[in-house]
């Protein structure tokens, strides 16, 4: 039933503001809920009044060190929202949240053997990849050859998106003048299937498109300059916007959060 609550109320918002921290506050109080109901169908639920915090404990041996954090930092969002400042509106900004607050949600129900499976891939791929994360590459992508400083991963699937993952690509400003953080080129996240490793780069398919991408590294003299010159001007504009660099990575950050979020609510 709180569900359709909660569904009614992100309805209702678009005539009425604030009622998406309403909305959002409640489905904090639907996580709570799948947490007892875990406990409950594991055999673990106790008698009387417990804590969300001594419950989520209890569950910590059920999932992974990394899920248990994901999971400790719902709860500090249910206790946030359960005694919310008066006055005080997050609006819009709550709309990632959702998505984010219902994939801890699903994860309660995942079974521990998928849990720790899941986290050992991304944690085999990331070992992988460490060589990708600094250095000068080219990029072929939709019969471009874009040269990027880096390429991270992000997450891996687990149901529908099994054998896929998120990866983050970042390109130099070429002969773009940055002037502003909004001049900085946009970074590509793109998810992937058919991984493939190896020193010099990886292979793989794009999972949308279903393109073959490739990224290699580069150690042609013409990319070098150009990689020089990319430095160049970032330390140019910093000397006049000293935190422009903060802010575009802040944006980025924010940004793969949101394709995180998406990434994995297509997953259940």
């Amino acid at each position: 039933m709180i569900t359709k609550v909660v569904e009614r109320l992100m309805y209702y918002s678009y005539f009425n503001y604030p009622l998406i921290d309403e909305a959002f506050s409640k489905s904090t109080r639907i996580f709570e809920a799948c947490v007892t109901l875990k406990l409950e169908i594991s055999g673990l639920k106790r008698d009387g009044f417990e804590s969300l915090h001594s419950k989520l404990t209890r569950l910590k041996e059920l999932c992974s060190n990394d899920l248990f954090e994901q999971w400790r930092g719902a709860k500090e969002l249910r206790n946030h929202f359960a005694h919310h400042e008066a006055g005080v509106l997050m609006g819009i900004f709550l709309m990632n949240g959702f998505k984010h607050n219902l994939n801890l949600i699903n994860s309660i129900f995942l079974e521990s053997t998928a849990i720790l499976d899941k986290e050992k891939k991304l944690k085999d791929l990331l070992q992988q990849s460490e060589h990708l994360v600094k250095g000068l590459f080219i990029l072929e992508y939709k019969t471009q050859k874009i040269l990027i400083y880096g390429a991270k991963l992000f997450a891996t699937g687990i149901i529908n998106n099994l054998g896929k993952s998120l990866w983050v690509f970042i390109p130099i400003t070429g002969d773009k003048i940055i002037k502003h953080v909004n001049d900085f080129p946009a970074s590509l996240i793109l998810k992937l299937e058919n991984v493939q490793i190896n020193e010099k780069g990886l292979n793989a398919i794009d999972a949308i498109t279903k393109e073959v991408i490739q990224l290699t590294v580069t150690e042609n003299a013409e990319n070098v300059e150009k990689f020089n010159l990319h430095n160049k001007r970032i330390a140019e504009i910093e000397k006049i916007s000293p935190n422009i660099s903060l802010e575009y990575m802040s944006m980025l950050k924010h940004e793969t959060a949101k394709e995180i979020s998406d990434f994995l609510y297509e997953d259940w």
